[in-house]
């Protein structure tokens, strides 16, 4: 899920720089590997320091730097570039996500790196929100998604973590969960022939216009599949 965002390179996916970064870029909306299920972490992987890199990069991506602490991160002035990110977005192909879960707010970030995050409860009462993603520059649309959830994670140390979420970061949670399964916002949204077309220079437009009144719109249902997430 995602606030205004470009790529920084043409090349999708993982680029090796020097020993201790890697460098990420979005996978182009028909890459096959949006559409793949991804591997769940272990606890031994988490101890390999390959693994806790690739997670600096997921941080450096959304925020232009390597963040090992979140701890401070309420502090940081650097306006991300995404309220969320999972793995498969940027090439990595296990079930790694990052979310901001202040989402909604303004003045401070809540952030949170979330391993095999899996819905253990959700609401019957279902909402309507706009979703984007980083993957679909210009692609935005309303969606359905239940209002209230529970889920189940690891951190980025092992430690098992539970947490319920509603509003917005269940939203956004669901959003990124569905990235882990293969899954995109456009399988859920409300009418994907007449998903929003939003470019660079229409957002601010968009962001005060009501939903059902966005003139510019594109057909995506040829790309939509059928959703299957676990339920919990």
């Amino acid at each position: 899920m995602r606030s205004q965002v470009r790529a920084l390179s043409p090349r999708p996916g993982i680029i090796f720089g020097d020993a201790n970064r890697l460098t990420l870029t979005p996978l182009d909306t028909h890459d096959v590997r949006l559409r793949q299920a991804c591997a769940q972490l272990t606890r031994p992987q988490l101890r390999q320091r390959a693994q806790q890199l690739e997670i600096d990069a997921l941080l450096d991506y959304v925020y232009g730097v390597n963040r090992k602490d979140l701890s401070d991160f309420s502090r940081h002035d650097q306006k991300p570039k995404t309220v969320g990110l999972s793995a498969p977005q940027v090439g990595i192909m296990k079930q790694i996500t990052i979310v901001d879960l202040s989402i909604g707010r303004r003045g401070y970030h809540d952030i949170h790196v979330l391993l095999n995050p899996r819905l253990t409860w959700s609401s019957q009462t279902v909402v309507g929100r706009i979703e984007g993603c980083v993957n679909f520059e210009t692609v935005w649309g309303e969606t359905r998604r239940s209002r209230s959830i529970r889920i189940a994670a690891l951190d980025r140390s092992g430690n098992e973590i539970e947490m319920k979420l509603s509003g917005w970061p269940a939203t956004l949670m669901q959003h990124e969960i569905d990235h882990l399964h293969g899954h995109l916002f456009i399988d859920r949204l409300i009418d994907p022939r007449r998903a929003h077309l939003v470019t660079d220079s229409d957002f601010g437009d968009y962001r005060k216009a009501k939903s059902n009144e966005w003139e510019k719109v594109i057909d995506v249902s040829d790309q939509v599949v059928a959703t299957k997430v676990p339920a919990p």
